[in-house]
């Protein structure tokens, strides 16, 4: 095992109804050196007898340990490694043949630190739509987040962990925060800072699966204001390096905005957050007409200020569809 490039890390909780599909996917991988470091997080369920027969291969190997959390597993993964970079994938999700090669490609071609390739949000059974006259080029920091508030980053990308290749050495200093959830915000731009940017290559090599669980509204919970206060941190993290798209990340974060009082609204405990609802209709709501007339908003989310201008339940009942219609694409 002396000749891993790429340490594969792959968080699993739970995660027995999909995890071989997402295993599987990893052991055809179109290059040999890399190793698959999977982290057992405490599951109760039947992942266990699920990873036993992929441990076969010696580029599989299993770490087990108690209920920690995401970036807790992340964090052990990275100091396990034994790669020269790292790659994650989520235990529900599915990766191309090339996925790793592709992505080592565009680190050699572009000597970077981070390579990032596009991926599609999809339900079970859904297909692909191959992406035209894909192209490969560079993005620094600041045209990567300017691009990111303004809703104009290709195909999906945004600040997942996964989808990316990473030098190991950027993990040095940077740690995915322990006890918090959506690690991703409260990272994945540090990680940006510190490299000076991504490689970025169009082609979908990374399938984001929308499952049945996810769909189902389940009670909003206090913790994910963590959310918001990960995404506000970035946003003026951003802002102080690169002052003159200081309104883009302003966009950005009137997403992160809409999109908690939207799970809130249809939450069944919806009821339990009713202060912190008109809070966020208010901080939303702040300086309306400029927004409705925002080139970069897009036609919903110009139709979600509307909708909550005229009132919470008509917000509600519109999301509410979204979602639906979102499970039948």
């Amino acid at each position: 095992m002396n000749d891993i490039k790429i340490s594969v890390i792959v968080p699993v909780y739970n995660a027995s109804r999909y995890l071989a599909r997402c295993l599987d996917s990893i052991k055809e991988q179109n290059m040999r050196e890399f190793e698959v470091v999977l982290i057992n997080d405490g599951s109760t369920d039947g992942s266990l007898d699920i990873i036993k027969p992929y441990l076969e291969d010696k580029r599989f190997r299993l770490i087990n340990q108690e209920n920690r959390g995401i970036s807790f597993t992340r964090n052990h993964g990275i100091d396990v490694a034994m790669g020269e970079y790292i790659v994650f994938v989520d235990a529900d999700d599915f990766v191309f043949p090339d996925y790793l090669s592709y992505l080592f490609h565009l680190i050699v071609k572009f000597n970077a630190k981070i390579s990032s390739c596009a991926h599609e949000s999809i339900n079970p059974g859904a297909k692909v739509t191959p992406i035209a006259n894909a192209k490969e080029y560079f993005m620094g920091v600041k045209k990567y987040f300017e691009n990111l508030g303004n809703k104009t980053l290709p195909y999906q990308m945004g600040v997942s962990p996964w989808g990316r290749m990473y030098k190991k050495s950027l993990f040095e200093n940077i740690k995915y925060p322990n006890g918090k959830k959506f690690e991703d915000s409260s990272t994945t731009y540090r990680l940006m800072l510190e490299a000076g940017g991504t490689a970025v290559g169009e082609k979908i090599k990374y399938l984001y699966y929308r499952n049945a669980s996810s769909i189902v509204q389940k009670p909003f919970t206090s913790d994910r204001f963590e959310f918001l206060n990960a995404e506000r941190q970035m946003t003026n993290d951003i802002a102080e390096h690169f002052p003159e798209i200081t309104e883009s990340m302003n966009r950005r974060y009137q997403y992160a905005l809409m999109n908690t009082l939207a799970h809130i609204a249809i939450s069944p405990n919806q009821k339990k957050f009713v202060l912190e609802q008109k809070k966020l209709k208010a901080q939303i709501l702040n300086h309306f007409t400029k927004k409705i007339f925002d080139k970069y908003n897009r036609k919903k989310d110009v139709l979600g200020l509307i909708t909550l201008r005229v009132g919470l339940p008509v917000y509600r009942f519109s999301f509410f569809v979204f979602k639906k219609l979102q499970k039948v694409s």
